[in-house]
C-alpha cells in the first residue's frame, strides 16, 4: 500500500473521468463527477474517504509541511452526493500520539490514537451532520497489538492481543471507566471477531482455540455493561470452523455463515451454515468448493475440464475432494430476499529478505515480511434467508498482487443484476452476473482525465468502494500532464460510476447459460 493510503475504508467518492472500454461490450461503466484534490509537494500526507450512503462522502486529509515532532493537521471534509463541500474542521492532532484505527458509525465518526509506550490513549468524535468534534483520554492497557476497534452507544470496543492473550477492552466515554471483558485472556487461542448488536446491545466475541490437538470454535455473548451471559462453542467429529458472521434474527435465533477446514488449519475446505436456537448450534451444512458450480472457472477450460473430471471419479468411488485455499471473507451482504457472501482467493507470495513493518488505520501493526498476496478469484455465493445455500458463482483475478492482505473486488446490485469488479494498473474489470449465470463477460474500462488535454501519467494505490445503491466509486492517485515528457502534477482522485444494464436485458437470453 502506498503511504499516502494509511487505512483502506469501504467508503468512497467521485470521479468526472471519461472511462473507456477496451473491446466490444453489452454494458457499459458510467460515471457523473469528479472530485481531484490536488496534493502537496512539500508536505507527507495521507488520504481518506468516507462514505456516508446518500448523504455524501467525507474527505479526511492529514499531514505536516515541517517537523515531526510538531502537531499534526487533520482536515475534515463533508461533501454532498454532488461533490459539492458543506462543511470543513480542521484537527491539530497533540505530537504525542499516533494514529491506530478509525471506526465509522452511522452519525458520527471515532478515531483512536495512542501515546506509544504508555497506557494513554485518546478519542476524536466527529458529528458528521455538522462536523463538531469531541475528544476524550482515557487509560487501557500498554503495549495493546490492536486488531479491531468499534463503538456502542458511548463505549469503545478495543480488541487485539496483550502479551500474546486475547483481549477486548471496553471504555466508557461517560465516565471514563475502562474494564476487560472476562473469560478470554488464554493461552493458544486467537480472536476471529468482534461483532455488535446496537438494536439488542450484545456484544458478541467470536474465538478460535487450539486445546488438546482439537480447534475449538466458540461465541462468547456479553451484555452492554461487559457481563458475560452466555458461551456457545460450535463443534463437528471431522471439521473445524475458521470463521463466522452472525446473522441475527431475534435475540435467542441467528444464523453463523463462514468458511471450514479439515483439520486445525487456516486452508479452507468450503463454507458452511449453521442455525443456532436457544444458544444451540443446529447440524451445520458444510459445502465443499467441489460441490459449487462454478468455483473452478478461473481455470483455463483445459484445466478445468481435468479437475472436474477428477472430482466426479473420486465421487464416484465414493471418496472425498478435498481441495486447499486461503479465504478473505468479506463482510455478509444482506438483502431483502438473500444473504451474499464473497471471499477472494489467494496465497502469499515469497518471504521477502528484509521485512517492513508498518500500520495503519484499519490495518494496524500490519507486518510485511511477505512480498504481499496473490489473488487468483473471488467467488460470491447466496443463501436464502432460511439459511439455505441457493447459488454461486465467481469472478477471475488475474496477476493483481497487494502488499496488504485486503478486501479488492467489490459487489454492486444494479437492477436484477450483480456487477463485480476490481482496480488494477489504472483499469477497473468488472463482470456482471444474474446469481449463478454470467451475463456480460470480462471486461475492461481506463480511468482518464477528466480533461481531454491531460494524460495519466502513473497511477498507484487504485481502489473500489460501493457507496449507495448501484453507485460504486474508484479512487487513488494519479499524476496527471499535458504531455508524457514532464512532471506533470499529482493529485488525490475519486470517481463515481455506476453501470448500465440497458442492454443486457436483450443478450440475457444468449448469455444466460450457467456457468
Amino acid at each position: 500500500m502506498h503511504i499516502r493510503f494509511l487505512y483502506n475504508f469501504r467508503f468512497v467518492v467521485i470521479l468526472c473521468v471519461a472511462l473507456t472500454p477496451l473491446g466490444n461490450v453489452w454494458g457499459q461503466l458510467q460515471q457523473s463527477d469528479r472530485l481531484e484534490i490536488p496534493s502537496s509537494s512539500s508536505a507527507s500526507e495521507q488520504f481518506e474517504i468516507f462514505s456516508l450512503g446518500e448523504e455524501g462522502i467525507l474527505s479526511v486529509i492529514r499531514g505536516n509541511e515541517y517537523s515531526s515532532l510538531r502537531n499534526e493537521q487533520w482536515r475534515f471534509v463533508k461533501y454532498d452526493t454532488t461533490l459539492k463541500a458543506q462543511w470543513r474542521n480542521d484537527f491539530k492532532l497533540d505530537f504525542r500520539y499516533i494514529p491506530v484505527m478509525a471506526y465509522k458509525g452511522v452519525e458520527t465518526g471515532y478515531w483512536l490514537f495512542a501515546e506509544p509506550d504508555t497506557d494513554r490513549f485518546l478519542f476524536l468524535q466527529l458529528n458528521f451532520a455538522d462536523g463538531s468534534i469531541d475528544t476524550f483520554k482515557g487509560n487501557l492497557l500498554a503495549g495493546v497489538d490492536v486488531q479491531q476497534f468499534k463503538v456502542i452507544g458511548s463505549k469503545a470496543l478495543i480488541s487485539g492481543y496483550y502479551r500474546s492473550r486475547p483481549v477486548v477492552i471496553v471504555h466508557s466515554f461517560f465516565d471514563h471507566t475502562t474494564r476487560v471483558l472476562p473469560g478470554l485472556f488464554e493461552k493458544n487461542t486467537e480472536l476471529n471477531n468482534v461483532d455488535i448488536n446496537e438494536i439488542d446491545g450484545y456484544i458478541n466475541v467470536i474465538t478460535y482455540a487450539f486445546r488438546k490437538k482439537n480447534c475449538v470454535f466458540e461465541i462468547k455473548t456479553y451484555n452492554y455493561d461487559g457481563k458475560l451471559l452466555k458461551k456457545t462453542a460450535l463443534s463437528d467429529p471431522k471439521n473445524s470452523f475458521i470463521s463466522g458472521q452472525i446473522i441475527p434474527l431475534n435475540p435467542d435465533d441467528s444464523y453463523l455463515i463462514g468458511n471450514y477446514s479439515v483439520g486445525c488449519t487456516q486452508y479452507s475446505q468450503g463454507l458452511y451454515v449453521t442455525h443456532i436456537e436457544d444458544d444451540t448450534p443446529k447440524d451445520p451444512q458444510f459445502i465443499e468448493f467441489s460441490e459449487l458450480q462454478n468455483f473452478f472457472n478461473y481455470m483455463k477450460p483445459k484445466r478445468r475440464a481435468r479437475v472436474l473430471e477428477k472430482i466426479g471419479k473420486r465421487k464416484s468411488l465414493g471418496k472425498e475432494n478435498r481441495f486447499r485455499y486461503r479465504l478473505l471473507v468479506h463482510e455478509l451482504i444482506q438483502t431483502e430476499n438473500e444473504i451474499v457472501l464473497v471471499a477472494e482467493v489467494y496465497y502469499p507470495n515469497q518471504r521477502s529478505a528484509n521485512p517492513i513493518v508498518s500500520g495503519g488505520l484499519s490495518r494496524p501493526y500490519v507486518s510485511r515480511s511477505l512480498e504481499g498476496y496473490k489473488y487468483t478469484h473471488a467467488i460470491v455465493c447466496g443463501f436464502d434467508r432460511s439459511g439455505k445455500f441457493i447459488w454461486d458463482n465467481c469472478i477471475t483475478i488475474k496477476d493483481l498482487t497487494s502488499f496488504d492482505l485486503q478486501e479488492m473486488v467489490q459487489i454492486t446490485p444494479v437492477d436484477d443484476y450483480f456487477v463485480l469488479a476490481y482496480p488494477q494498473d489504472g483499469e477497473i474489470h468488472t463482470e456482471v452476473i444474474s446469481r449463478n449465470k454470467v451475463v456480460v463477460e470480462s471486461e475492461k474500462f481506463k480511468i482518464n482525465p477528466k480533461s481531454d488535454k491531460d494524460k495519466v501519467l502513473n497511477t498507484e494505490d487504485g481502489y473500489l468502494s460501493p457507496w449507495y445503491g448501484q453507485y460504486f466509486l474508484a479512487y487513488g492517485m494519479q499524476r496527471i500532464g499535458t504531455s508524457s515528457m514532464g512532471l506533470g502534477r499529482e493529485v488525490f482522485y475519486v470517481n463515481k460510476l455506476t453501470y448500465n444494464t440497458q442492454d443486457i436485458g436483450k443478450i440475457k437470453e444468449e448469455a444466460s447459460r450457467p456457468r
